[in-house]
């Protein structure tokens, strides 16, 4: 019976050019005879055929003019869940006139990726992967204080047993506790360990703060009266104390100087393959970019994706059943067509996501060790470092790039942050403050103990790209340009259920030349479900 339907699609779209929705395959496999909307399909240029016009039950010329695509059935196949055997095209018009993005030579450069990932997983390379944290960040928060500072936990206890004082010092956060009357961390360095109090009466701001930014994994600065009694102590109090991270107090004075009248776009979480994959979207993004005539995809030089470019195979339970494409290599392949569409003049940079086809502990190597992804890597003008990644374009314009696998935690550990654009905001902040794309460890989000740390944030970039919660957000701070990309993909089952509500078919577009002081002139947002 499969094969008949098959048939019947490829025979009226090879004779007719048009679509047959799967309601109208059925009514044509039960019918003995060719109905009237069939026989009139060329005579009034017919796009698309429902059930409703082979029935009779509704007139032919009521549908002139419908978008459609007779390689949809064709790629659908059974329509539920099933893929049939045909390949599918992506049809764009390319147009004659030449962009002024096509005149201009593009730059990537990518300035840092995780070039190590294989990990042995075991105490010391935590304890490796956590010292290179702190010697990467101990010289940031050093430069914030202006007292006495103690290069070492075992220097502090040292000189705090021959005088109480107050000391500043930094150290990794290995444990938080909480009681009503105060904030307990425990740092360590490696040479030894020190309990700091944060008691909310003397201390409130601090134990705010505490509350709100501090978790396990961070990197501390402190100023605090130090004693040794039962170990080293340290007590902050707002008067004569302070707890700082290392992203505070950093500002981005150098801006980007970018002469060429360019454009970066950024998308993320295209998720291929799943049956919400917004595919008419994604290909009305494709006929933009191809428009030279518009002002602004003319200008268009690189295409930024934050990752999860496929809904991949497995990556939660009852995902099978959400799936159109049920194979990895399949949904990569179709993925590689839309790129072949996209303009010679554009280039390309893509970081893998949580449902790509790589390892899901972070830094994530790049697309070009996934074996699913290698038509990706046939592809001229396609970057495919690892996730994260800083990446230079045009010589100037530095972008740091991640998924975002983190933000979810920090916004769960909010209680006054939910999954919206102001959470996403409040939690891109988080990374940035911390100077740490995972700022929460210990969470769900897995890390991979290598010996150096790719994860922690070395300079403030010109902006910080990322992706994973579906909702598109735009924010400035202290100098840097955070985007956060919306999504390809309709409502899942899961976001319903938590009230997640994402950004669909949204593309942000960078303006890299503007260099004035209001950052939302150098950002706009082009709405496809409107284009």
């Amino acid at each position: 019976m499969e094969e008949e339907r098959l048939r019947i699609v490829r025979e009226v779209a090879e004779r007719h050019r048009v679509l047959l929705d799967p309601e109208a395959v059925e009514r044509l496999v039960s019918s003995e005879e060719e109905p009237e909307a069939l026989e009139r399909a060329d005579e009034i240029d017919l796009p698309v055929l429902t059930g409703e016009l082979v029935s009779g039950e509704l007139d032919p010329e009521f549908l002139e003019g419908i978008d459609g695509s007779v390689y949809e059935v064709l790629e659908r196949g059974e329509g539920e869940g099933g893929e049939s055997e045909e390949s599918t095209e992506v049809v764009v018009e390319h147009r004659s006139e030449t962009p002024p993005a096509a005149e201009v030579d593009a730059e990537v450069e990518i300035v840092q990726e995780a070039q190590r990932v294989d990990a042995e997983g075991n105490v010391e390379g935590f304890v490796q992967h956590f010292r290179d944290r702190l010697e990467k960040l101990k010289p940031k928060v050093r430069r914030l204080f202006d007292g006495e500072w103690v290069d070492s936990l075992r220097e502090l206890a040292a000189r705090a047993r021959e005088e109480a004082g107050v000391y500043c010092f930094a150290g990794l956060v290995t444990n938080v506790r909480e009681s009503e009357r105060a904030q307990v961390l425990i740092l360590e360095d490696g040479t030894g360990e020190v309990r700091v109090v944060v008691p909310k009466s003397k201390a409130p701001r601090a134990f705010e703060k505490v509350k709100r930014e501090v978790a396990p994994g961070v990197v501390l600065g402190v100023k605090a009266f130090v004693k040794v009694q039962r170990g080293t102590t340290a007590f902050v109090g707002d008067r004569y104390g302070e707890i700082l991270l290392p992203g505070e107090g950093a500002r981005k004075t150098r801006k980007a100087r970018i002469e060429d009248d360019v454009r970066v776009v950024f998308i993320g979480d295209v998720h291929v393959g799943s049956k919400r994959f917004r595919e008419d979207l994604f290909k009305r993004f494709i006929e933009w970019l191809n428009d030279p005539s518009d002002p602004v995809a003319g200008k268009v030089k690189y295409v930024m994706i934050t990752g999860d470019i496929v809904d991949g195979i497995g990556i939660y339970p009852g995902q099978r059943e959400e799936l159109e494409i049920l194979d990895i290599d399949r949904q990569y392949e179709r993925f590689a067509r839309y790129l072949e569409e996209f303009p010679d003049w554009v280039e390309v940079v893509i970081i893998p996501g949580n449902h790509d086809a790589i390892r899901q502990a972070l830094p994530q190597p790049s697309l070009r060790s996934s074996d699913p992804a290698q038509p990706l890597t046939e592809l001229d003008g396609v970057h495919l470092p690892s996730n994260p990644a800083l990446v230079r374009l045009h010589g100037e314009l530095e972008v740091l790039m991640f998924h975002g696998q983190s933000l979810d935690d920090i916004i769960l550990s909010r209680p006054d942050a939910e999954h919206d654009p102001n959470g996403v905001r409040t939690a891109a902040e988080a990374c940035l403050r911390a100077r740490h794309l995972v700022p929460m460890y210990g969470e769900s989000v897995p890390i991979a103990p290598l010996p150096e740390d790719y994860l922690v944030i070395n300079r403030l970039p010109h902006v910080f790209a990322v992706g994973h919660t579906h909702i598109r957000a735009l924010h400035h701070w202290r100098g840097c340009d955070v985007i956060s990309t919306a999504t390809f993909q309709e409502q899942t089952d899961f976001q319903r259920k938590v009230g997640i509500e994402p950004t669909v078919g949204r593309v942000i577009v960078y303006d890299p030349t503007h260099g004035g002081r209001d950052p939302g002139r150098r950002m706009t947002v082009i709405n496809l479900k409107e284009a």
